[in-house]
């Protein structure tokens, strides 16, 4: 028989998959239409939806946000076990350890000087965090920017991450920013 925390191991497994799910099918549906994939009114806009009830966002989801808009890539880091894992499923690009961490963030920050993230939705179950953004930049030599929703998992221990995993569509950030299906990023000096 089933335990309480086995129940609530699945019902939290439930709960990321659903909001992976809606995140992937309005990003297809988005691309299908040739649109940001997230609609804002003027009452509720991305940046505010958020800032309207700070106390509901996670706190190490509003660490982790303020480290990845932040310019020190060693922020970032130190929110991650030391043999953490990062994986940005969209590049697609694997850090391990808080080194390569601080690494991938540098490297983004060079490749997409202007990149941001504005948090929509987030929630915490045990000990896994779901965060839902609006993620946008301008990819080297686009003569557009992009602006996509991202999903992003954190799982914890002792209050530090040890495996992020980022969602986003990189069809979608092409295509947004006008660069080829095949282009790939310039190679940091």
């Amino acid at each position: 028989m089933p335990t309480s925390r086995h129940l609530r191991r699945s019902a939290a497994s439930v709960l990321i998959m659903s909001a992976l799910a809606t995140t992937v099918l309005v990003g297809q549906a988005a691309a299908r239409e040739d649109r940001p994939a997230f609609a804002t009114s003027s009452s509720q806009s991305p940046q505010n939806a958020a800032a309207a009830h700070p106390e509901r966002i996670p706190q190490i989801a509003s660490a982790w946000h303020a480290a990845w808009t932040g310019d020190d890539p060693n922020a970032l880091a130190e929110l991650f076990t030391k043999t953490a894992t990062y994986i940005d499923l969209a590049v697609p690009h694997t850090s391990q350890g808080r080194e390569e961490i601080a690494e991938f963030k540098a490297t983004t920050d060079w490749l997409i000087p202007d990149a941001d993230l504005e948090i929509l939705h987030a929630f915490r179950s045990g000990n896994r965090v779901v965060i839902q953004s609006a993620y946008s930049g301008t990819l080297p030599g686009a003569p557009k920017s992009f602006k996509v929703q991202m999903a992003t998992v954190l799982e914890l221990r002792n209050g530090l991450i040890t495996t992020a995993t980022d969602y986003y569509d990189m069809a979608s950030v092409r295509r947004q920013s006008g660069v080829p299906a095949d282009w790939k990023p310039p190679v940091q000096p």
